[in-house]
């Protein structure tokens, strides 16, 4: 909820993750990131009126809790399909600010500065409830997923966060997915055990992000209960040309499945790197060849038209579509 090298916490969203939240479709183009404005602009209107930042570095608290209350921010939710039988089982949400003067800001530059106000908590909320009222209304076959960020983790009142959550959506606990990085792991790692022990505690899935970008040791495996390992595109990009990129994930898939958990490789863009995945035993696939981010209206149209083909015992996955318009 990573200006750091990969073990930082943008992935409230993912850069991968194009700012606009774009209807189902195929699609190995990569996503674009915000735009960094250097000019110096001031607020139009009356003398004294306050001053806009001009840059993305310029954001202050102010800025933030102002986004949070004119309903600046969204979620997109990204696809999460069955490795098997590619239907969907659950949904990643993604965060996205819509600033009326910077325009479309990147998680990747913004995230960082949130922590360092600490806005991001109050941020981060509003993601965790709003992610849980979407998920409320969707099948129970369905999942979501939810960034963590490290300054949240490290709140002693952040398990009681999420059990609010819960209890004013009512999402079942087993139907929540929290996400750490690597980065969440690298403080106190006495307190990030004792939040992790608590939540799991609730009832909701843990997963570890990004697994293999950052600097811990595989020790954390032993000493963290998590329930699935997410694998980085960083990894994926490389299958089918590079034998060590190959050798990699299966290792890590075996890590895994030692450890008992789940594995789902992300960033997936090809049917290439899709078919390899699938041998090596990947339990889920994620990525822009199976869908962008998209509205929680779409997620839930998707997710009714499986419910559907399921109680009509139709198999197979739920049709892409594009006819939903770009919000």
């Amino acid at each position: 909820m990573r200006s750091e090298p990969a073990v930082s916490s943008q992935r409230l969203h993912r850069a991968e993750d194009r700012p606009c939240i774009e209807p189902v479709q195929r699609s190995g183009v990569a996503g674009v990131t915000a735009p960094r404005l250097d000019l110096e602009r001031s607020a139009t209107g009356s003398g004294g009126a306050p001053r806009v930042p001009a840059r993305i570095k310029d954001l202050k608290a102010k800025d933030f809790r102002a986004a949070l209350a004119g309903g600046e921010f969204s979620l997109g939710y990204q696809p999460i399909v069955s490795a098997a039988t590619g239907a969907i089982t659950g949904c990643e949400a993604l965060l996205r600010w819509q600033h009326p003067f910077l325009g479309p800001v990147s998680p990747a530059d913004f995230v960082p500065l949130a922590e360092e106000t600490g806005a991001i908590r109050p941020i981060g909320a509003w993601v965790l409830e709003a992610a849980c009222r979407q998920a409320a209304v969707w099948p129970d076959f369905c999942r979501v997923s939810v960034n963590v960020s490290p300054v949240q983790l490290q709140d002693p009142g952040f398990a009681n966060r999420v059990v609010a959550a819960l209890q004013a959506s009512g999402l079942g606990a087993g139907r929540l997915e929290l996400e750490l990085t690597e980065g969440v792991l690298m403080g106190d790692v006495a307190v990030a055990l004792e939040g992790v022990a608590a939540l799991r505690a609730l009832g909701v899935s843990i997963a570890l992000d990004d697994f293999g970008t950052g600097f811990s040791s595989l020790g954390y495996l032993q000493r963290f209960a998590f329930d699935r390992l997410k694998i980085d595109r960083t990894f994926i990009r490389g299958l089918g040309e590079a034998r060590e990129s190959w050798f990699l994930v299966r290792t890590m898939h075996e890590i895994a499945r030692h450890f008992g958990m789940a594995v789902t490789a992300e960033g997936i863009e090809t049917e290439e790197e899709a078919r390899m995945l699938r041998e090596i035993g990947a339990t889920e696939l994620q990525g822009f060849l199976f869908s962008r981010p998209v509205a929680g209206a779409v997620a839930t149209a998707l997710l009714s038209e499986q419910a559907h083909r399921l109680r009509s015992g139709e198999a197979g996955p739920p049709a892409k579509s594009s006819d939903h318009p770009v919000p």
